[in-house]
């Protein structure tokens, strides 16, 4: 007798991607409630503006002669710059700061620098002909102002055009993040706009985090970051964006950098929150939408180890059309012993403190779950250096992790997350 078959689509890169399973297997797909996108994505950022949350309006912040940085994210988020910008450009003009003492800073952290025709696209053709826009490398030391050291041991290389600005306003979107709970507010300085020891030292210390942050608010990461950008290199105002899963604007929040992100936080945690009663023994985590390469599939990861088992099976599946070439290391490390890793980071040994660390993050989860992967970006030598299981296809990977269970616990077994990058999967 043929069982019958149930087809779970996955986004997958520009595309998708599907699984095909005896119906009896399938237990849940994931997803939070649909959010609404705003029927008028610019008056809700207008809005914001006017009403921001414990601060005075970014108007009455700006003064003639003032020098402003406006932080932005890269090409790796999908916060809807287009919006956001003109009507922060355009307050900030209101209160009488010139154009030519305006620079849009695109914080890169890490990732590599946009192109022309990306920042053309993220900022809009206009804005990015009519403003300077500073599109820095961290590792670009002589564009880095040295500002001291923090209490956590976080040495303050920062961005010569953030560092020497009057006001820095920072425009961001709040997701669910894996170390700092959420993304958005203080994270656009740190490691946004760093260098890369500054960036170095405060990934490292993610490695001696315990557990999973993922959606937690008060999580260490996200209160270290704050108190260094507030003592360092303080934010003046914030625009943060809560978008829906597929990038619409569906609320925006503006002003002090901690209030008005925790007000976001409020809103993401219905956006992107998913009530679930229990747990499967075999989870899929499509890593979409941050599946550019393995750096940000890793966000994945964290939201299927939130749903699966202890013990139990997670599969990641990402185009990875960057494969790992962004941050080589990292594959190498993540198939480490995350205690001889964390040694090698607190003694100054590791080649790369931040790779090593998500390695060290990476081997804590393979202690817990049993990992495998399917990607056309990365290739089995990739999981191979993970020392995680390599799949060409999503059907085979699940019938494989079926297939270690008792008859019984197969009924119901796997639960898919479509978009894992961003889901945050509330248990209870």
């Amino acid at each position: 007798m043929t069982r019958a078959l149930a087809r779970v689509p996955l986004p997958y890169g520009s595309g998708w991607i599907s699984c095909a399973l005896p119906e009896e297997w399938l237990g849940a797909v994931v997803q939070p409630s649909p959010a609404r996108p705003a029927p008028d994505p610019r008056a809700l950022v207008q809005a914001a503006l006017e009403e921001p949350a414990g601060s005075p309006r970014l108007a009455a912040l700006a003064r003639p002669g003032l020098k402003v940085a406006v932080i932005v994210d890269d090409h790796t988020r999908r916060t809807p710059l287009r919006h956001m910008l003109p009507p922060v450009l355009t307050a900030l003009r209101a209160g009488g700061v010139a154009r030519e003492d305006t620079r849009i800073v695109i914080a890169l952290g890490t990732h590599r620098p946009m192109t022309g025709r990306e920042i053309n696209e993220r900022l809009g053709p206009e804005v990015a002909a009519l403003y300077t826009v500073v599109n820095v490398a961290a590792s670009r030391s002589e564009e880095m102002v040295y500002l001291g050291t923090s209490d956590d041991g976080i040495p303050a290389w920062v961005n010569r055009a953030v560092a020497e600005a009057d006001l820095r306003v920072g425009l961001g979107m709040i997701t669910p993040h894996l170390d700092a709970g959420w993304s958005g507010g203080a994270k656009m300085s740190l490691p946004g706009v760093c260098g890369v020891a500054t960036v170095d030292a405060f990934h490292a210390a993610s490695a001696f985090v315990s557990g999973n942050r993922l959606g937690d608010v008060a999580a260490p990461l996200r209160q270290s970051l704050e108190r260094f950008v507030a003592e360092h290199v303080p934010l003046g105002f914030i625009v943060d964006a809560v978008p829906t899963l597929d990038g619409h604007l569906h609320q925006c929040v503006a002003g002090d950098p901690v209030q008005a992100h925790r007000a976001g936080v409020a809103h993401a945690r219905q956006v992107f929150g998913a009530a679930i009663t229990r747990r499967f023994p075999v989870v899929v985590a499509g890593c979409s939408p941050y599946d550019i390469d393995l750096w940000q599939s890793i966000k994945g990861a964290w939201c299927g180890d939130l749903l699966v088992q202890p013990g139990g099976s997670l599969v990641l599946v990402t185009a990875a059309v960057e494969g790992n070439s962004n941050y080589p290391l990292v594959a190498a490390y993540a198939g480490q012993d995350p205690d001889a890793l964390r040694c090698s980071i607190a003694g100054g040994q590791a080649q790369d403190a931040k790779q090593a660390a998500t390695g060290a993050m990476w081997g804590d989860l393979r202690r817990r779950v049993r990992l495998a992967l399917v990607s056309d970006g990365l290739k089995p030598a990739d999981a191979a250096a993970m020392r995680i299981a390599f799949y060409s296809t999503v059907d085979s990977a699940v019938t494989a992790a079926v297939a270690r269970l008792e008859g019984a616990a197969r009924a119901g077994c796997v639960a898919f997350v479509p978009q894992a990058g961003v889901v945050l999967p509330m248990v209870g």
